[in-house]
Order: C-alpha cells, then sequence, then structure tokens
C-alpha cells in the first residue's frame, strides 16, 4: 500500500523496512510535497485500506486511529544515502 501511494504520487522509495510497531521510509520526492502531505496521503491511505479489509478488526484494535499520532522525518544533510540505505536495510 506504501509502495501504492508512493506510485501514483511518483514518489520514489529507497528504501523501505516495515516493523511490528514502526516503519522506516527513504523517500524521494518532488520538492512540491510537504513532508506531512506525503505522511497523510500514506497514513491516511493505508489506514483506510486495512480498515476496509478487515472491518470486524476496527473496534477490537484500533478504536478512533490506525496509526499514532506523528511522525519523524529528517532531511538527508550530510549523511550520505549509502549510510541511510544501509541504516534502513539493518531494520529488516
Amino acid at each position: 500500500m506504501i509502495r501504492f501511494a508512493s506510485q501514483i504520487h511518483e514518489w520514489e522509495i529507497y528504501e523501505l523496512a516495515i516493523q511490528q510497531d514502526h516503519v522506516h521510509l527513504y523517500l524521494g520526492a518532488q520538492p512540491k510535497w510537504s513532508p506531512s502531505e506525503i505522511m497523510k496521503y500514506i497514513k491516511g491511505g493505508t489506514s483506510n485500506k486495512i480498515r476496509e479489509l478487515f472491518p470486524d478488526l476496527d473496534e477490537l484494535y484500533w478504536g478512533a486511529t490506525f496509526w499514532c499520532d506523528g511522525f519523524f522525518v529528517k532531511s538527508a544533510g550530510s549523511v550520505t544515502d549509502k549510510v541511510i540505505s544501509d541504516y534502513i536495510k539493518q531494520q529488516r
């Protein structure tokens, strides 16, 4: 679902590691996309689809929200692409 959202919005996923309680995502997007807009589409889209696929689990597990509030974003800055990619690969 994250890959689908990235594909339709023309974002490039460099690395993706999904763990039991969080996700590591290294993504490239055009400057017109703010990090909060990207996360709105990723979190909102995946939440809606999972709720659609598993409606019986909604009240039992998630209540009002599927994802927790917030997210962490950091620009690459002085770190190389390889360092970021290697870190995320280790999270799998």
